[in-house]
């Protein structure tokens, strides 16, 4: 297996992690073994010294006692027993001597045993002077009394006790401190091991990944792919390649439907074009027509209905060549101080014959002292005709039409066309939006190019607002959009 590949590396860069832990973890189970048997070992040995000790004391006194007996009856049976007491006293000094380790403690143990032959031979003395008669029973007394040796020996043979105590406490704190610094240690190798291995993992996957995002992030539609990677892993070279093959791809697909956009444009432009120089046409023709011959009761009927549908192909062919426009960006807006009431009032009475004609309910719910806004005023009124003009369509005949305008909490002013129609589910918000896109129901209410609410929404972005919608189907729709207040200091952020 190559170390070139991602796999490769990753794997020989965990064996070594995995290494590393294992050989540390080792070395601190040893070290912190050894320490725990140094110390029982050690507490052993103190722990028999002290055990010992008292004993040891006890057999001193024995030969103290035994000569004091002698001195005290002159009976040769006590000098057997004081001789094997001394032998016993000295043994067991040399033995429990070798269970010390420590220099200083061996020495003082050492000098105990001088010490206690010199007083046996100061014995040996008052032993002889009572064997020849010369000690008389007091001085025997006082010399049975005078024991201050006895006393000396026994009390620095009692120190031990303490310092074996003090040498446990000490080799335990040692012990603890040997565990600590294994641990430290061990601590130590395993963040620099974490760090080493985070660090490679970063050079290794992170960094090259991050390169990728950073190159993804800022590659728009239409620019070749530039990021290249040179002596990574075959993995990273095969993902850099599907992501360098998948902008190709994209890019072309792109500019195939901007081509196409393009054409589509131009087509709508000049087909709605056309389609506005025919209207204009009927519309003068109509208008002479009415001039020379006059609408009688009968006829009038008849006028009004061209009128309204002449009205409604204009709106049409008006909302394709905008459409057009906005997509080619030579749609531009002239925004100012505007007064809501006049533009919506207008638009209100010049579609109202559309919902006259089904008999429908008409309301124009405009709130007093609506502040000015900033906006286009044709383009508004283009808004607002689209939006009547789908709430006319789409609703039944004898249903509810209302256009309103009303101030928000938040100080902006909204308008609304909220009507009682057919509705729109919840799946084909976003679909009727996109452009050329009816729904079956809209299909079977009414004819149409399915642009207004497209052109409506790119409108009012451009105003730097959009259109929300609240619909169920069966029970109407609203439809509503905010605007600022005017604010004449205020700098204008609207799309020209």
């Amino acid at each position: 297996m190559s170390v070139k590949t991602l796999r490769a590396r990753l794997t020989l860069l965990l064996a070594m992690a995995m290494s590393m832990a294992t050989l540390l973890s080792s070395i601190a189970y040893l070290s912190n073994s050894r320490a725990e048997d140094r110390l029982a070992k050690a507490f052993a040995e103190e722990l028999a010294h002290l055990t010992e000790l008292p004993a040891h004391r006890g057999r001193l006194r024995q030969v103290d006692l035994t000569t004091d007996n002698y001195l005290l009856t002159l009976d040769p049976e006590w000098l057997s027993k004081r001789q094997a007491a001394i032998t016993l006293f000295e043994d067991s000094h040399i033995r429990l001597g070798k269970m010390i380790h420590d220099p200083k403690e061996t020495k003082t143990w050492e000098e105990i045993l001088p010490q206690f032959r010199r007083y046996v031979a100061l014995q040996e003395k008052i032993i002889a002077r009572a064997k020849a008669g010369t000690l008389t029973s007091s001085r025997a007394v006082a010399a049975t009394i005078a024991n201050e040796d006895v006393d000396a020996l026994i009390e620095k043979m009692s120190l031990f006790g303490k310092l074996s105590f003090y040498q446990i406490d000490t080799r335990r704190r040692a012990a603890r401190e040997t565990a600590l610094a294994t641990f430290f240690l061990v601590l130590a190798f395993g963040l620099s091991g974490s760090v080493l291995v985070a660090a490679a993992t970063a050079r290794i996957i992170i960094d090259p990944l991050l390169k990728l995002r950073q190159e993804a992030a800022q590659w728009r539609l239409g620019e070749p792919w530039i990021l290249e990677m040179d002596g990574q892993s075959p993995e990273l070279q095969s993902l850099l390649e599907s992501f360098r093959s998948m902008a190709a791809k994209l890019n072309e697909q792109y500019e195939q439907e901007r081509q196409a956009g393009r054409l589509k444009s131009q087509l709508v432009s000049g087909v709605s074009h056309e389609f506005n120089n025919a209207l204009t046409i009927i519309h003068t023709a109509h208008a002479l027509l009415q001039e020379s011959s006059p609408a009688s009761a009968e006829t009038a009927e008849w006028h009004e209905m061209l009128t309204a549908n002449i009205k409604a192909l204009s709106g049409m062919a008006t909302n394709l060549l905008n459409l057009g426009r906005l997509e080619s960006g030579k749609f531009s807006l002239e925004v100012h101080r505007v007064q809501l009431p006049g533009v919506l009032k207008s638009s209100f009475e010049r579609l109202g014959m559309l919902g006259r004609r089904k008999k429908q309910d008409l309301r124009l719910e405009i709130a007093e002292d609506l502040p000015a806004v900033t906006a286009d005023p044709d383009a508004l009124s283009l808004v607002v005709a689209n939006l009547l003009t789908n709430a006319f369509k789409y609703t039944h005949e004898g249903g509810l039409v209302a256009l309103g305008a009303e101030v928000k909490p938040d100080g902006r002013v909204e308008v609304f066309v909220r009507d009682t129609g057919i509705g729109i589910a919840p799946e084909e918000r976003e679909k009727i939006f996109s452009g050329y896109y009816r729904t079956e129901e809209g299909k079977r209410a009414a004819k149409g190019f399915g642009v207004g609410l497209t052109l409506t929404r790119m409108i009012l972005e451009a105003h730097g607002t959009h259109l929300e919608l609240e619909s169920a189907p069966g029970k109407g729709s609203k439809f509503s959009f905010a605007l600022p207040p005017h604010d004449p200091k205020a700098p204008s952020d609207f799309v020209g």
